[in-house]
């Protein structure tokens, strides 16, 4: 990518902007308070249009400039761009707007580091934010989740939403590149019903005018939209119920307690709640008509494909209509074999948990893999299963060119945001997020190669952006509030996991070097555990990648709370310098050496010196690690030339 070093004029005041930027995230910074794009996603050769909003808190006017830098993979990209501003007043708030070429890359990340500077070129604020130049939106899912169509919760009447443009465009400065639109349907056995708005079978009211807005919201941030539809759901607790709704489905589709063959009823259904019972997701009637049904959602508002839901783990005995138990081990794989044929277009599949998640991952079917996780030793026990998790699905799905993408779904401070005592319940504490329980779970998932989906439209509070969530299964209803320095920090981390995507997600692999070890300044472990420094080592072509998690601090019930339950993570100290030993894949040429953190200096890359060896294990390096807060990431040139990332 080649840069022209250009003085754009800034764009006028905040109501002048393309972009509604009072609803995105706000920054912690004395000038910069937000910053976004106009695409999720771009195709190579396109120009960047980087909206950077400024909100003078410095306590006189600003004169001088904001200057973007753009680097890929570590190294820079072109020359800076630069803004100028003119005496900006204390308090004052403007957006100005930065552009940058692109190459005709494609499933590439860039970070841009942006400065502001006095004209006298005294640093007064620096932030982030980043690109991603893909021709799609599944080989880094980026899920995020809406529910702004919903009028009424059954008699709550939130006012957490603007206009669906906004609330999206808010998304959007999160790095969200695709949507769930969360359980929008009639019943949940019929999704559609051709009226300008419905009442759920949960007494909720959804906008079909809402819906329609959110998703030309979305086309226009080149999001892709998912519709929800469980695999199995009918209600039968909702007058009239499934059997006399005219719906067309049939009791003789579901899945029963007992064998009691063709006198079963309704009672004898498997129920989920005192509305929802269960249809068999292998009976072939009901697949097709579950695929009909969705398609017709599908078409009439404009919907990309489906998001298909599940409980998770089901370990009742089961049976069906001719009285045969009920075998679940290549359900979803036949479920999906079938419903494409009827629905046109993508489908991501939720397995709720690590059951059945094998079949469905070799199934091949699913655009990329999506999994509400769970923190029980079934499936997230601690920081160090999203590690056996990642390569698990990896290796099973073993896909080429381009191997799955990855998008783990977890909430945060659950047993907290239940608690009677928070406002948010009607209590009298301001319940919040706790700022380090969500990072501990951010850098354990991007680092393993995850996107976290727990960001949620709308805003608890002006300034956050969005919400996030912080209850067990759906977002709807008041969350907990997230601190200033949580926006900060969670954007921080999106903001990463963007620019170094090509590292950290595609075509990742297990190193097959000898173990890394940091000799000097902290212990480490090459297995996830309370107390020490955990450190792992990927490979791609081109790049040996060693990631190193500080849970020094961590106790041994955090470290088994993945979810912060109790919101009392400790903050990990950050260390002085660490001396480390890192071994590297033979056959290539070495290069340059990086690490980048989203703890320090919102990302910005830094170039390390070392020193090679060799002993019985293999060529190693050794280099000096400026220091580690949460996570930091280290990559080796090794091979570059011939690497599919060799241009940054």
């Amino acid at each position: 990518m080649q840069m022209i070093k250009r003085l754009a004029i800034f764009l006028g005041f905040l109501a002048a902007a393309p972009l509604t930027a009072h609803a995105d995230p706000h920054l912690s910074g004395p000038l910069i308070q937000s910053i976004n794009t106009d695409f999720s996603r771009y195709r190579g050769g396109e120009q960047i249009r980087m909206f950077v909003t400024l909100s003078n808190s410095t306590g006189a006017p600003f004169t001088g400039t904001v200057t973007g830098t753009v680097s890929g993979r570590g190294v820079q990209v072109g020359q800076p761009v630069s803004v100028a501003v003119t005496a900006l007043p204390a308090g004052g708030l403007i957006t100005t707007e930065l552009r940058f070429p692109s190459s005709r890359t494609n499933w590439q990340g860039y970070l841009v580091t942006l400065v502001a500077a006095d004209q006298n070129g005294h640093q007064l604020d620096q932030e982030a934010g980043a690109f991603d130049l893909s021709t799609d939106w599944w080989t880094y899912p980026r899920q995020c989740w809406v529910v702004g169509t919903y009028t009424d919760w059954g008699g709550w009447k939130p006012n957490l939403f603007g206009t669906p443009q906004q609330d999206l465009q808010s998304l959007n400065a999160y790095h969200c590149n695709n949507l769930q639109f969360y359980n929008m349907l009639y019943r949940w056995h019929k999704p559609w019903t051709d009226t300008l708005s419905w009442v759920n079978g949960d007494g909720q009211t959804i906008s079909t005018d809402l819906i329609k807005r959110h998703i030309s919201a979305a086309k226009t941030l080149r999001m892709g939209t998912l519709m929800y539809m469980p695999i199995y759901a009918a209600n039968y607790g909702v007058s009239p119920g499934f059997t006399r709704d005219g719906s067309g489905a049939q009791l003789s589709w579901g899945m029963f307690t007992k064998a009691c063959g063709s006198s079963c009823t309704v009672s004898d259904l498997l129920k989920f709640n005192d509305k929802i019972a269960y249809m068999d997701p292998n009976n072939k009637d009901w697949q097709a008509y579950w695929g009909q049904q969705a398609e017709l959602m599908r078409q009439r508002l404009g919907f990309d494909g489906m998001f298909i839901d599940t409980f998770g783990t089901i370990n009742t005995a089961l049976w069906n209509w001719e009285a045969s138990r009920i075998i679940m081990d290549t359900t979803y794989s036949t479920f999906l074999k079938t419903v494409q044929g009827y629905v046109n277009g993508p489908m991501v599949l939720n397995p709720a948990g690590s059951y059945n998640e094998q079949d469905l991952v070799q199934s091949g079917r699913e655009t990329y893999h999506f999994v509400e996780r769970w923190n029980n030793p079934s499936d997230i026990g601690n920081f160090g299963d999203f590690l056996t998790k990642a390569r698990q699905v990896w290796g099973w799905a073993n896909r080429t060119p381009n191997n799955i993408g990855l998008d783990w779904d977890m909430g945060l401070n659950k047993t907290l945001g239940a608690s009677k005592s928070c406002s948010i319940n009607g209590g009298p504490t301001a319940c919040t997020f706790n700022t380090p329980g969500v990072l501990y779970q951010e850098a354990a998932m991007l680092a393993t190669g995850a996107h976290h989906a727990w960001i949620v439209d709308g805003q608890q509070n002006p300034g956050d952006g969005a919400r996030f969530i912080s209850n067990d299964d759906f977002p709807i209803g008041n969350m907990l509030s997230p601190n200033p320095d949580m926006v900060q920090g969670e954007y921080d981390y999106q903001t990463f996991g963007v620019a170094y995507e090509k590292l950290l997600r595609l075509n990742i692999s297990a190193s097959a070097a000898a173990a890394p070890s940091i000799t000097s300044g902290a212990t480490g472990s090459t297995t996830a555990a309370a107390g020490k420094v955990w450190l792992f080592q990927n490979h791609r072509s081109g790049f040996d990648i060693l990631h190193l998690l500080n849970y020094q601090q961590m106790s041994a019930a955090s470290f088994s709370d993945v979810n912060d339950n109790a919101a009392n993570a400790a903050a990990p100290t950050a260390t002085g310098a660490l001396q480390v030993k890192m071994y590297y894949t033979s056959g290539g040429t070495l290069g340059d050496l990086y690490t980048a953190s989203p703890d320090v200096n919102h990302g910005a890359p830094v170039k390390l010196t070392y020193a090679t060896g060799s002993d019985a294990s293999g060529g190693f390096i050794t280099f000096t690690l400026p220091s580690l807060k949460y996570w930091d990431m280290v990559w080796l040139e090794n091979g570059v030339s011939s690497s599919d990332y060799g241009t940054p």
